[in-house]
């Protein structure tokens, strides 16, 4: 090998040194090796801990020339691994035995996670920069061309809303014993127990109210929940004061059951009356009475009319004057014929 060759190696090895140094002055260092090997950490995250911990994403090294050196039991499609819950992988170390720069790209596998998951479309490519005694630095590049500090993976987690069109609606069905003139409006109210608890459109403050007329059926509607959980819910008549009317005091309760099945929320409802007996609607009876119990004035007194208390009383006093006069008269008239018999004994 003349000088000629010899320098133009030298040079080229340099060139590699220098490029080297400044790629680990200029960039955050993902790993360093001073022999002819080096592997790296991936770590994988959640943006909700908490349903994590049984999550397993799949994850795919794939080299960008295909003759470059691949980790132990890689196959034609790349080196493939997986990572379970919060955690992190040690990637078996690469081998290299020649000077150059090796590219991977480094991603997750799509469609491999659990349901109800998102994965991380995010892409690494990875660099090994390999000089001429082998050492090796590997720097990470996302997607744009930045650097990255960490190889990370972040899963995300959603739940798809319960179906509105798959709730219950039990319907609040109004009865009216009695008469009326006229049919009256009856209202009836649907309380969340607590305020932030979803509610139909049309509620303000964890409430919601409906109208009917006279006898008929009303719904309070439905609508969807977005988080597993427990919600509870009361249904009752709103006493509007006709005093025509004796309201039902019935208080009927919905219990919301809302469960996490692999992303989708299933709602499953409970309704019960005041004898915590399971019931498929809410039913309301009011009996009507003429006038309120309160003589209205209109029949004059006449059968058929109701007496105020105090006419009743008067009435009794009446009929008490007339027995005392009566019985009274039968002791005058007994004491006269004894006196006239005694007198014609004389």
């Amino acid at each position: 090998m003349n000088a000629l060759v010899k320098n133009r190696i030298h040079s080229v090895l340099l060139a590699i040194t220098v490029t080297l140094m400044m790629m680990v002055a200029a960039a955050p260092l993902a790993a360093y090796s001073v022999d002819n090997s080096l592997g790296f950490t991936v770590s994988q995250v959640f943006s909700d801990s908490s349903n994590s911990t049984n999550a397993t994403f799949t994850y795919r090294l794939k080299p960008l020339v295909a003759t470059n050196p691949m980790p132990a039991g890689s196959t034609a499609e790349g080196y493939t691994f997986s990572i379970t819950g919060k955690d992190n992988k040690n990637v078996s170390p690469i081998y290299f035995s020649k000077t150059g720069i090796y590219e991977y790209t480094l991603y997750n596998v799509a469609g491999t996670g659990q349901k109800g998951y998102t994965y991380d479309s995010h892409v690494y490519n990875l660099k090994f920069f390999v000089d001429g005694s082998l050492n090796i630095i590997l720097v990470a590049f996302n997607a744009d061309g930045t650097k990255a500090e960490n190889i990370v993976f972040e899963a995300g987690y959603h739940t798809a809303a319960t179906d509105p069109k798959l709730m219950v609606d039990p319907p609040v069905k109004k009865t009216v014993s009695g008469k009326p003139a006229k049919n009256s409006t009856f209202s009836f109210s649907l309380v969340a127990k607590n305020a932030s608890c979803p509610m139909p459109a049309g509620s303000a403050n964890g409430v919601k109210t409906i109208k009917i007329v006279g006898a008929g059926e009303g719904e309070f509607g439905t609508w969807s929940y977005t988080k597993a959980g427990t919600y509870y819910y009361s249904v009752h008549e709103v006493n509007s004061g006709d005093t025509e009317y004796t309201y039902d005091t019935a208080v009927y309760s919905i219990k919301d059951t809302v469960t996490d099945e692999d992303g989708q929320l299933v709602l499953s409802r409970v309704v019960t009356n005041n004898d915590n007996k399971k019931v498929t609607d809410m039913k309301f009876v009011n009996k009507y009475t003429k006038g309120g119990g309160k003589d209205d004035g209109k029949n004059g007194g006449l059968k058929g009319s109701t007496y105020k208390t105090g006419d009743n009383m008067n009435a009794l006093l009446y009929i008490v004057a007339l027995a005392a006069s009566g019985i009274f008269a039968l002791i005058i008239v007994a004491c006269l014929k004894r006196k006239k018999k005694d007198s014609s004994l004389a």
